[in-house]
């Protein structure tokens, strides 16, 4: 092997991991300015892929011949080629357009592959050029990545610091507040009752309960929803600046905290870092932001690939080849299931707050637990078609009743231990979504998005009530509060 194909392999090793890794990285991370970032994640990632390209374009350029050395430069440039088109798409291009830039893209950047693939010397001179200063130019965002979470950790552990430890009576009851994640209230109802073939333990949990059925979300999306709703702020904007850099210390949890222990279990956003100055402890098992593999492997398949493309039958195929490991681990570690072993003594009030990142999409999970092969990568949208629509939304229902039984476990817990019937559990949901043809997806407006569950049992509460107020996401931790007024003062419940 001669110095030249040497140099060429790994030239093209580096370019390969700038455009395929580091570009779509660098510019997701960078345009999502307040999400943490694990840089050791990005590094390892980078280093690997540098290494494993490299190996493998130095074994064919060794043991091949040049035909073969050629052709995998070739088919590894192209690679890079494409990989720095989605790179742009990423942040430049709003997703309604996706398909069309990308076949756009195809017939501009035809011909210049072509000339490529048959070897004329200006077009490989001009390929490689334009890697080089790419690659300087990644090497430079990469460096942007660095300080911007560099500054990003300072600016929260500035303004999240652990405050003092308050004196707690061992006087008052326990609260376990459960979020379910895209959990739609009209799907699990048959008529004007919860449906027992699809959710019977949250069914019976009702008729113990204090049960909203006209509660409604404000916001369609969960980074929107929860700030909403710990802020009772109808006009609260995204969880990360909320909580993150423009932090609010007048929200509910610091607030309870007063009062209570506060742990915290989730799988989807950053809770930890935003409550770390109340929490007594908490756990996020995927937390969010780009900190884990798996989540950084999804969060690049969604954005890089059009929706049109991913629904097809080859896009499934090839998600199901590429993210196989990433989904399972991303299905991990059910909040629910761990909210007893947090390391409460349950000596003193505890709040406990549990987001669970089911029945969200993908739904995969079938009634009884196992884990299906994913059908649709994503969850209802315009890209389907009316039979898929009713397939997706069967699959959903069987997801239903999977967290139902995840539920009923956690009901079973609190008995074992003595709490059901001394706490406060609140059931609810960010937001649900709709699989009706005309409006599929999470589109606020439809019942099927908007209508979502929200149940209070207070301590000693035998008999469910139904109470018909209409009520929104910005005032359930104030019923809540409330709730627990009327209980420490003996006051009866609200009349059905």
């Amino acid at each position: 092997m001669n110095s030249g194909s040497f140099f060429a392999s790994v030239l093209i090793a580096i370019n390969v991991v700038t455009l395929l890794l580091m570009a779509p990285l660098n510019s997701l991370i960078l345009a999502h300015p307040y999400e943490p970032v694990c840089v050791s994640c990005l590094c390892t990632i980078y280093g690997g892929g540098i290494l494993v390209v490299g190996f493998s374009l130095i074994v064919a350029n060794w043991w091949g011949d040049e035909k073969i050395a050629l052709r995998v430069q070739k088919t590894l440039s192209i690679v890079a080629l494409v990989s720095f088109v989605h790179a742009i798409q990423l942040t430049m291009i709003p997703s309604s357009l996706n398909t069309l830039y990308v076949i756009g893209c195809v017939v501009v950047l035809g011909p210049a592959v072509l000339g490529f693939l048959r070897g004329q010397q200006k077009t490989v001179i001009l390929v490689h050029q334009f890697f080089v200063l790419l690659f300087l130019y990644e090497i430079f965002n990469f460096g942007q990545v660095i300080l911007h979470a560099q500054d990003l950790e300072g600016k929260i552990e500035s303004t999240h610091g652990k405050e003092a430890t308050v004196a707690l009576s061992k006087e008052g009851h326990h609260v376990f507040w459960i979020i379910f994640d895209e959990f739609s209230l009209v799907q699990s109802m048959e008529r004007d009752n919860f449906d027992v073939k699809v959710i019977p333990n949250l069914a019976t949990f009702s008729q113990t309960s204090t049960w909203y059925p006209q509660a409604r979300t404000l916001s369609e999306w969960t980074n929107r929803a929860i700030p909403i709703l710990l802020l009772g702020k109808k006009d609260a904007t995204d969880f990360k600046r909320q909580f993150l850099f423009d932090f609010d210390s007048q929200n509910y949890l610091s607030t309870i905290a007063q009062n209570m222990e506060v742990f915290i279990l989730a799988n989807y956003l950053p809770y930890c870092r935003a409550f770390q100055q109340v929490v007594e402890g908490c756990r996020a098992y995927l937390d969010g932001g780009f900190t884990y593999y798996s989540h950084l492997a999804h969060h690049v398949w969604n954005r890089v690939i059009p929706g049109e493309l991913r629904n097809t039958k080859t896009g499934r195929k090839l998600g199901r080849l590429i993210l196989p490991q990433s989904d399972q681990l991303a299905l991990q570690g059910r909040p629910i299931t761990r909210a007893l072993s947090m390391g409460q003594s349950f000596d003193y009030p505890t709040f406990t707050y549990i987001h669970e990142a089911l029945p969200h999409h993908p739904f995969q999970f079938t009634r009884n637990g196992d884990v299906r092969q994913i059908a649709y990568n994503g969850g209802p949208s315009n890209s389907l078609s009316h039979d898929e629509l009713e397939e997706l939304q069967g699959f959903y229902r069987e997801q239903l009743t999977y967290v139902d039984s995840l539920f009923g476990e956690f009901v079973d817990q609190l008995k074992a231990k003595e709490l059901f019937d001394q706490s406060y559990i609140v059931v609810m949901s960010d937001h649900g979504t709709s699989f009706d043809p005309e409006k599929p997806g999470r589109v606020l407006g439809h019942e099927q998005v908007d209508r979502v569950p929200f149940l209070i049992k207070s301590p000693g509460q035998t008999r469910g009530v139904v109470n018909p107020r209409s009520i929104d996401t910005s005032e359930f931790f104030g019923v809540l509060l409330d709730q627990m007024e009327s209980v420490k003062h003996q006051r009866p419940l609200p009349p059905e």
